[in-house]
C-alpha cells in the first residue's frame, strides 16, 4: 500500500533523528544557557490583536510537496526583513530538507536578521528535536494528525519547560478530538491535507468555534490576499500563517502591509 505524503514525511524525519538520544547532553545544556533570549511569540501574536489589525505570522518556504521548488533563491535574511518591515507578527521557518527544502541555517539567519518572534516548522517525531529547537527557535509546531495523544500532551510540556511556545495544529475533527482536553493556548487550523495536499480554504472557518474566545486560532494554507483575510476575520480569526504567496512576491513589503493594514 503506497505511503501518503505526510507518511513519507514522518518516516523521512524518523530516519534522520533515529540515532540521537532524547535527553540533552552536557554541551546541549551549555549551548542552551547561551542562546540568545527568548523572543514572546504568542505576546506578539497578542499584541497585533490587542490593536485590531491581524497577526501574520510570515514563513520563510523555499517549496513544497504539493508545489514543488517556487522560492529557491530566497535569502531568509533578507526575507525576515522585509518581513519585520511589512510589519508581520511573527516569522515562521521550514526547516524539513528533504520535502521542504527547508534547513536550521535558513532559522538561525533569519532570526538574526530581525527581532520577529520565529517558529520553527517542522515535523517533530522525537524529544531530540525540540532541544534542538530550543538553541534558536522561539516556537515550534506540533501536528496533531500524525501525534498519538499522549504524545502531543508530552511534546507540547518539554516544548513549555524550554521557553519554547507552541503552535498545535489540526486539520479535521479527529485531530481535534486529540486536544479538545488541553485548551492549548495556539491552535493552528490548516486548510491544507497533509496526507493529500489538497486545500479546503473553508476548513478554518468551519472549526473555528470549536475553540475557546481565549484560546488563538490560526488559519493556515491558502491566504494570498486581503480579501482571504476578510473572509475569515468575519468568523473571529485574526491569526495567520502565509508563507507561499509572501515568499513568491515580487514585493514583500507591499503584500505584507496590505494583508496587515489593507493598504493597496
Amino acid at each position: 500500500m503506497n505511503k501518503t505524503v505526510l507518511e513519507e514525511i514522518v518516516a523521512s524525519r524518523k530516519a534522520d533523528y533515529h540515532y540521537k538520544n532524547d535527553y540533552p547532553s552536557d554541551e546541549y545544556l551549555s549551548l542552551y544557557k547561551a542562546r540568545p533570549a527568548v523572543r514572546p511569540f504568542i505576546g506578539s501574536l497578542k499584541d497585533s490583536i490587542s490593536r485590531n489589525r491581524p497577526a501574520i505570522i510570515a514563513e520563510v518556504k523555499r517549496g513544497s510537496p504539493a508545489k514543488g521548488k517556487f522560492a529557491m533563491d530566497i535569502d531568509p535574511a533578507d526575507v525576515a526583513k522585509d518581513y519585520q518591515q511589512g510589519g508581520a507578527a511573527c516569522m515562521s521557518v521550514l526547516t524539513e530538507p528533504k520535502f521542504f527544502y527547508g534547513d536550521l541555517c535558513d532559522l538561525r539567519n533569519a532570526r538574526d536578521a530581525c527581532l520577529l518572534p520565529v517558529l520553527q516548522k517542522d515535523f517533530i517525531v522525537k524529544e531530540f528535536q525540540i532541544f534542538e529547537a530550543a538553541l534558536y527557535a522561539d516556537a515550534i509546531l506540533l501536528i496533531a494528525r500524525y501525534l498519538e495523544k499522549p504524545q502531543i500532551k508530552q511534546y507540547y510540556d518539554i516544548a513549555t519547560e524550554l521557553n519554547l511556545d507552541v503552535l498545535v495544529e489540526v486539520f479535521d475533527e479527529s485531530d481535534i478530538e486529540k486536544i479538545s482536553a488541553y485548551d492549548f493556548p495556539l491552535v493552528g487550523i490548516n486548510n491544507r491535507n497533509l496526507a493529500t495536499m489538497g486545500v479546503d480554504f473553508e476548513n478554518a472557518k468551519r472549526f473555528a468555534s470549536w475553540f475557546k474566545p481565549e484560546q488563538i486560532v490560526v488559519a493556515a494554507s491558502g491566504i494570498s490576499s486581503r480579501k482571504d483575510i476578510e473572509r475569515f476575520w468575519d468568523v473571529g480569526i485574526k491569526t495567520f500563517l502565509v508563507g507561499e504567496s509572501l515568499s513568491t512576491a515580487n514585493n514583500r513589503v507591499e503584500l505584507l502591509r496590505e494583508f496587515v493594514n489593507g493598504d493597496k
